[in-house]
C-alpha cells in the first residue's frame, strides 16, 4: 500500500476498513490510496466515518479491482471513476456505481448475501 501525498495514512480508519484493505490487497496486489477520511466528499460519505477509501490499483485494472472488491464480505459500496480510481467502503448497504457527476451515475442496490 502506498499513499498519495495528501493522504496521511490509515490512522483515521476503522479496524474493519483496515482489515478490508488487507484482504483486498492480498487478492489484487499493490494499491495507491488516494483518499481516506480527509478531503471533500458527499455530505454523508462513509469517508467521514473512517469506513471508506479511494484507491488506484497498481497491479491490475480498475475493472478487475472493482470485481474483486464486490466479492469481499466486508464491502458495502464499490464504485469507480473514469480516471481509474476505485471507491470501496464497509457501509451497511451494498451500492455499486460508476461515474463522476451525480447526473451521470448509474446505481445498483443489491441485497446482502
Amino acid at each position: 500500500v502506498s499513499f498519495q501525498p495528501q493522504v496521511r495514512g490509515l490512522g483515521c480508519l476503522k479496524p474493519d476498513t483496515v482489515a478490508m484493505i488487507k484482504e483486498l490487497t492480498d487478492r489484487i496486489g499493490a494499491i495507491q490510496i488516494t483518499s481516506t477520511c480527509g478531503g471533500r466528499h458527499a455530505r454523508h460519505s462513509q469517508h467521514y466515518r473512517g469506513k471508506a477509501i479511494d484507491f488506484r490499483p497498481l497491479a491490475t485494472s480498475a475493472r478487475k479491482a472493482v470485481a474483486v472488491a464486490k466479492t469481499l464480505d466486508a464491502t458495502g459500496g464499490v464504485g469507480s471513476y473514469p480516471n481509474g480510481i476505485v471507491h470501496v467502503d464497509v457501509g451497511d448497504r451494498e451500492l455499486s456505481w460508476f461515474g463522476h457527476k451525480r447526473a451521470s451515475r448509474r446505481y445498483a442496490y443489491n441485497a446482502r448475501r
